[in-house]
């Protein structure tokens, strides 16, 4: 949390990873591809959060990095909100959205169910939206759990739901959308496919001996 995001700990990964690219340099040098890959994917793990790190350092209302957007069928948006009720305003990403429909899937109800009075359990909660951006044809998208939209360098994941009521007291549903950028995390990716280059290399390397 706050520690891992402290000056210190970021001057330390800054160290290490500067550490680690000497080391991965020098086992090129030595032809010891394992050990370069393990060293070179460290600095790139690092390196790429060190990235997210200083994104959030330099977010600006025009630039965030994280916030979210509750909606209902219709609403248009491209403000960013956080908070436990998401009244504070953090900014304005480059595009907008427009929810055409948020969609809630549940399984048959079974006896139980029908005998306790109550709803089945939620099987998926999704939210298909419009994506406007400048300069290009709106396209449309659906927001499902662990499966984000990624647009303009923010991934938009279907954060949550719930329900609500509009202003002529009909029950809605809403959803809430949360949006994410992290500049450093294909690096981070990128850093550990090396990482499990440079492990197999290195089990082909001891059955070898």
């Amino acid at each position: 949390g706050v520690f891992m995001a402290s000056p210190v700990m970021q001057g330390l990964s800054a160290i290490l990873s500067a550490l680690f690219l000497f080391n991965g340099l020098r086992a090129v040098t030595r032809r010891r591809f394992d050990s370069a890959l393990l060293h070179l994917g460290c600095t790139c793990v690092l390196v790429g959060w060190l990235v997210g790190r200083h994104a959030e350092r330099t977010a600006t209302p025009e630039h965030p990095v994280t916030g979210s957007m509750a909606m209902i069928d219709g609403d248009v948006s491209d403000k960013l909100w956080t908070g436990q009720y998401l009244t504070n305003y953090v900014g304005q990403v480059p595009f907008t959205v427009k929810l055409i429909k948020f969609t809630v899937e549940r399984y048959e109800r079974n006896a139980d169910d029908r005998e306790a009075g109550r709803e089945a359990p939620v099987r998926e909660y999704r939210s298909r939206v419009l994506i406007t951006e400048s300069g290009k044809s709106p396209y449309v998208a659906n927001v499902r759990v662990n499966h984000p939209v990624f647009v303009q360098g923010y991934h938009i994941y279907q954060l949550s739901w719930g329900q609500s009521a509009d202003r002529f007291g009909r029950p809605v549903d809403y959803t809430v959308l949360q949006f994410i950028r992290d500049p450093g995390l294909p690096l981070v990716y990128a850093g550990f496919i090396v990482l499990f280059a440079g492990v197999l290399l290195f089990v082909v390397r001891v059955f070898r001996m």
